[in-house]
């Protein structure tokens, strides 16, 4: 390696261990303060080295409403993957192999719906739901997720849908295979990784938000977010309580990501190169 191509890389080495360290650190804070004392929380300068504490964990699960709070968001938000995805791939496929009038525009319009603020959708989809009794219930805000995420999982499953070549589509419906046979057996396998890619960020988006389930809940399908805002009260924050609550609802997202990183690479380049 020459001199000038030896100085690049470690110019790109720091740069990266820097991201990486920008990245990290929060969720790395946020596990300390977790094992802390709450007043060991807010000591300054803070001690790097001291004795780990679970008490917080034990706390937050003694909370009423926490541990339902925790399934809420594991049944509501693979609910609305489970239906998003189905509708996303149905549509993403539709655009990509199909030629109609319109197709171009349909897709502007559903990358348009993505401009709104989401806070501007909370009163109609409010009344909606309310009209049709699906207030405070599981369906009623996986189906807002399911319209909020719907937009960018077409987008993104459309260019996995396009990187597969036709080609390999018609070749198993020659060999005597349907097209709903080939799309599940040749085509869907092909685009794992996009799949894997577009089911994370639906997911996450469901799994961390705080505004739909704020307005759109009340008490029986209220989700891990708006139970840990109410941890902060009138006599201050337990930071130790949050931080541990934010860990615990942190944990599958992390889990699933670092399972299927991999994929979700693969995924994140594949859609980007049209075959």
């Amino acid at each position: 390696m020459t001199r000038r191509g030896l100085g690049a890389y470690t110019v790109y080495s720091i740069v990266a261990f820097a991201a990486v360290a920008a990245t990290l650190f929060p969720i790395l804070w946020m596990g300390l303060l977790s094992l802390k004392t709450p007043v060991a929380a807010l000591k300054i300068p803070p001690d790097l080295i001291f004795e780990p504490l679970f008490d917080a964990y034990r706390n937050v699960w003694s909370k009423a409403g926490f541990a339902q709070a925790l399934i809420n968001s594991v049944v509501i938000s693979v609910m609305s993957l489970i239906m998003g995805l189905a509708c996303a791939l149905c549509a993403a496929y539709a655009i990509s192999r199909f030629t109609f009038r319109g197709a171009r525009t349909l897709l502007l319009a559903m990358l348009a719906t993505r401009i709104f603020p989401p806070v501007a959708l909370i009163i109609p989809l409010f009344l909606n739901l309310r009209a049709i009794g699906a207030h405070d219930t599981h369906i009623g805000l996986a189906l807002a997720y399911m319209a909020l995420n719907i937009p960018l999982a077409t987008w993104m499953l459309k260019g996995y849908f396009d990187a597969v070549p036709r080609e390999i589509e018609e070749c198993a419906m020659i060999d005597g295979a349907s097209r709903f046979t080939a799309v599940r057996k040749v085509v869907l396998p092909l685009m794992a990784p996009g799949l894997a890619a577009t089911s994370i960020f639906t997911f996450v988006v469901a799994w961390n938000d705080f505004l739909f389930a704020l307005i759109l809940t009340s008490r029986n399908a209220r989700t891990l977010p708006v139970v840990i805002a109410e941890f902060v009260g009138d006599t201050g924050v337990d930071w130790p309580d949050v931080m541990a609550a934010s860990v615990t609802a942190l944990a599958p997202v992390l889990a699933a990501t670092f399972i299927l990183q991999r994929h979700i690479a693969a995924g994140l380049t594949a859609g980007a190169v049209k075959g």
